[in-house]
């Protein structure tokens, strides 16, 4: 029993010695914030942060939503906020609707949202980051803000070292195989290939996994368009299509091009079938999980023929 109330004690002052103080000042990408009690009722209008609030344990009150282009919220996302009413979507939130959940904190995207900061700060204090364009860095240093907001900085450490050891498993795993180069994207209900740009996060994502983006210029809309003409001169080793809520068929509407059998990707069967939802709408810690996960199960790294999504099943 002793032993028990010892052990109680040690965990709550490690609790405790986390503890932030109020007033916090909170350093943001939109400068400092000044918090004078700790929020209870968060609003978050970006995925990657909803994504590390999750991972904290903490429910916000309200949460923005994937516009109607873009196809369902992230599966991994949507038990956590079944129940959260939306306020728009994440790039345009509705200001009726978050005013009336009464936040006293509101969590955006600093690429989404900045424009409307005047209007948002009239409503309850705002933090923007940067959630949506940020790496693995980028995303624990979120991680670790919204952990001192909402008094979970004794949970960064055990999120941080599970997330890299489901990392370092990867990366180990595409070191054993030949470097690769790549094209990845989705297809639009038209047929249209659009392909992540240079400055996409998943950039970076494939570097870590011996994979070289093929894309080399930039784009504000992180993508660029390719014909089956320009991916048969771009001749990559492998071409990852991103499902949107696992529809493959825009793919098939890509295949009706009779020049896509020439594609070498194609006829040495290095096509694979990943979710659009976690590699292109978001980019939190779990998501990044996922990604590695995604990419080891369906044999994009070591170059073995996908089950998941086979040819024969999608012509």
């Amino acid at each position: 029993m002793k032993k028990l109330i010892a052990t109680t004690l040690i965990s709550l002052c490690s609790s405790m010695s986390y503890a932030a103080q109020f007033p916090l000042a909170v350093k943001a990408e939109n400068g400092t914030v000044i918090l004078e009690k700790k929020p209870e009722r968060i609003i978050v209008l970006e995925f990657g942060l909803l994504d590390e609030l999750k991972l904290l344990g903490v429910k916000p009150v309200g949460v923005g939503k994937s516009d109607s282009t873009e196809g369902q919220d992230p599966a991994y996302l949507q038990e956590f906020i079944k129940d959260i009413p939306g306020v728009g979507t994440r790039d345009e939130p509705s200001l009726e609707a978050i005013a009336n959940l009464k936040p006293d904190l509101i969590l955006g995207e600093i690429s989404f949202i900045a424009k409307l900061l005047p209007q948002l700060n009239k409503i309850a204090p705002t933090v923007l980051l940067n959630g949506i364009l940020g790496d693995t860095k980028v995303q624990i240093k979120n991680l670790k803000i919204l952990s001192e907001i909402t008094n979970n900085e004794f949970k960064v450490d055990g999120i941080v070292k599970h997330h890299d050891q489901i990392r370092n498993n990867a990366i180990s795993i595409a070191k054993k195989s030949p470097q690769k180069n790549v094209l990845m994207g989705y297809v639009t209900p038209s047929g249209v290939f659009r392909a992540l740009s240079a400055n996409a996060i998943a950039t970076p994502i494939l570097k870590d996994l011996n994979k070289v983006n093929l894309i080399q210029e930039t784009s504000s809309m992180h993508r660029v368009e390719l014909t089956v003409e320009g991916i048969i001169q771009k001749n990559p080793d492998q071409i990852v299509i991103l499902l949107t809520d696992g529809d493959s068929s825009p793919y098939k509407k890509l295949q009706e091009n009779p020049l896509w059998k020439d594609v070498r990707a194609f006829k040495s069967n290095q096509i694979y079938f990943l979710d659009r939802n976690v590699w292109a709408k978001t980019h939190g810690l779990e998501a990044m999980q996922i990604k590695y996960e995604e990419a080891i199960k369906s044999g994009f790294l070591t170059g073995t023929p996908q089950n998941q999504f086979s040819l024969n099943e999608i012509n």
